[in-house]
């Protein structure tokens, strides 16, 4: 991927958003490619009560929503930035035809498309995972981010209330097996990995 961010840059044009800022809602039509340059998006989607489901946090550098866009359809969910991003915003047009004209991008497209296929997959699993083991995943897959998110942040990203994920941390700090401060955790201890889980 990093090595066509120069092609890229050619045929693009490159846009900030600030933290908070939205880049598409769910059911708009896509009319360019959004490439992750810098920052975090997070991906959900609005439940029947108004409440946001967390999809995926996708971090730099990375394609957004590929899938809809190079098949011109609706968006499957929204996406907003966690923090402030810089993005490339790449003509539909444009990209395809990068596509047809470069197999060995082609490829790297396609290679983006079967990780997010992956990231659904894992999505559909955690659905039925105790709190710690959903912990212990999103830890693994997260360690450098980590100490950047807040304990909202990680409870919005499991899907799960801030109350419940604050019980369950509560429970790990007085077994040492994390650490927080103001509100982040700065510390996980290797043992949480290997001990067996106990449903909350």
């Amino acid at each position: 991927m990093e090595d066509y961010i120069k092609i890229l840059y050619n045929i693009s044009y490159k846009h900030s958003y600030n933290k908070q800022e939205i880049l598409f809602y769910e059911g708009e039509t896509p009319k360019k490619l959004f490439v992750l340059l810098e920052g975090i998006v997070r991906l959900y989607k609005n439940t029947e009560n108004n409440q946001e489901t967390t999809i995926h946090q996708i971090s730099h550098t990375s394609f957004i929503a590929e899938m809809p866009t190079f098949l011109n359809i609706p968006y499957p969910a929204s996406a907003v930035c966690v923090e402030k991003c810089e993005v490339l915003e790449v003509s539909i047009n444009t990209f395809k035809k990068l596509c047809q004209e470069d197999s060995n991008f082609c490829l790297s497209f396609i290679a983006s498309l079967c990780n997010k296929i992956k990231i659904l997959e894992n999505h559909i699993s955690q659905n039925s995972k105790t709190i710690e083991e959903k912990l212990k995943d999103f830890f693994l897959q997260n360690q450098e981010l980590l100490i950047t998110l807040t304990q909202k942040q990680i409870a919005k990203s499991l899907n799960i209330s801030p109350e419940s994920l604050s019980r369950v941390l509560k429970n790990l700090k007085e077994k040492n097996l994390i650490k927080t401060q103001s509100g982040k955790i700065i510390f996980v201890d290797t043992k949480f990995y290997k001990q067996p889980t106990i449903s909350m």
